[in-house]
């Protein structure tokens, strides 16, 4: 025990004595912690927003009008918020197909930026009774259902402090909080189309019409099915094709399945750069030990001539190297820490992908990942960097450069 600490006092002086080398050697480390801390993460915040998206995505199918692709799955992905409407008579078409499990509409317009929240939010209609999204993943249940007046928030939408929510310039009582869905329902609040109409009067009082409040009722936006389990979607399609005009079907495996196509172009570039990161930062580690203990060889040779063992040195180099690499480890770690939690849904954005932040144990266990793969980088450096000088001749090494 008292070799180990006299070696890590060792260490620490050496440290000290060449703060600009060491520093160097630190930044490497640094680097090394925060590639593989900030890579894990982000991987693992893809995987499970691509994994939470499949397990509460709920239909099957997503009618849209024809025009308006492109706004559904904004809606869908990123929460961007979106308007668009077609006739009624298309949910009524859907009720008596053949393979049609069951089917619900929504309707969606949005709030101002002034309203609750710093930027506008999706508002979606939905109707209780033939719904199967929204209810069943309701995390946070305030009221035991969505009355008039009344609305559920997605999991990034903040309510006032009073409880309740505020749009064009009037308040409703929040029932209930959705849990993570990773899609855009995070940023959406949900209501009844007779709170919708509320809404919709408010709007138009203030100039904001998005259709006229008296023939709301003769609009939706979205259709969503969920087939039964021996049905083709394929065929399933085709009837509803025969019964309505100007739509488009958003198959969600399909969705799903591009998004996991474009999962794996981001995963691939975070592949690619954490290991460059991680190779250079070990690289790095190994250049800058050789030079420093080239610079030490004669220390080196008078410790030897005072009687230290060769073991002794490499053990004093090897608490160096693991200092430095888990002293830059942890400070990887903070920077990467400030960089993840941040600029969360910063990231979110940028990506465009379905983004879940992993638990609190998976966060601890890369972080411990990162400090550990520095240390040992660290450690196998500076054993590396010594091992040849230890068993070089002590007079030639004395002599060398006379």
């Amino acid at each position: 025990m008292s070799a180990i600490k006299e070696s890590f006092g060792f260490g620490i002086r050496n440290i000290r004595k060449r703060p600009y080398r060491s520093f160097c050697l630190m930044l490497a480390a640094v680097i090394g912690s925060y590639a593989l801390f900030v890579g894990l993460a982000l991987k693992a915040s893809l995987n499970n927003g691509i994994g939470r998206m499949q397990e509460r995505m709920g239909a099957d199918l997503m009618i849209v009008p024809e025009s308006s692709e492109i706004e559904a799955r904004n809606i869908l992905l990123t929460g961007e918020p979106e308007f668009f409407y077609m006739d009624v008579s298309v949910a009524k078409a859907v009720a008596d197909i053949e393979g049609v499990e069951c089917a619900t509409s929504q309707f969606y317009f949005t709030s101002l930026s002034s309203d609750c929240c710093s930027t506008r939010v999706q508002l979606i209609a939905f109707d209780p009774d033939t719904d199967f999204v929204i209810n069943p993943w309701i995390d946070e249940r305030v009221t035991s259902d969505v009355a008039g007046g009344s609305v559920i928030i997605g999991s990034e939408v903040t309510s006032l402090s009073n409880g309740k929510v505020k749009f064009y310039g009037s308040e409703y009582t929040v029932a209930g909080k959705l849990g993570e869905t990773a899609t855009g329902l995070d940023h959406s609040v949900f209501m009844t189309r007779d709170t919708m109409h509320e809404i919709l009067n408010d709007a138009k009082d203030k100039g904001y019409q998005f259709l006229n409040p008296e023939d709301d009722s003769s609009w939706v936006s979205t259709v969503l099915i969920r087939v039964t389990g021996d049905a083709d979607i394929t065929e399933v399609e085709k009837e509803i094709y025969k019964n309505a005009e100007g739509i488009k079907f958003i198959e969600t495996d399909k969705l799903i399945s591009d998004v996991t196509v474009k999962l794996g172009s981001v995963e691939n570039i975070i592949n690619v750069t954490l290991t460059v990161l991680l190779v250079f930062s070990f690289l790095t580690m190994i250049l800058f030990f050789s030079v420093i203990f080239h610079e030490r060889k004669k220390e080196f040779a008078v410790l030897r001539i005072l009687g230290t063992s060769s073991r002794r040195i490499c053990l004093f180099s090897l608490t160096e190297g693991i200092t430095i690499g888990a002293a830059g480890g942890i400070a990887g770690l903070i920077l990467g820490i400030l960089t993840v939690f941040p600029f969360n849904h910063y990231i979110e954005n940028s990506l465009d992908v379905p983004y879940l932040m992993p638990s609190a144990l998976a966060v601890i266990l890369y972080g411990l990942a990162g400090v550990l793969v520095t240390t040992i980088f660290g450690s196998v450096s500076s054993f590396l960097s010594t091992l040849s000088l230890t068993h070089a001749e002590t007079y030639y090494t004395m002599r060398a450069g006379e």
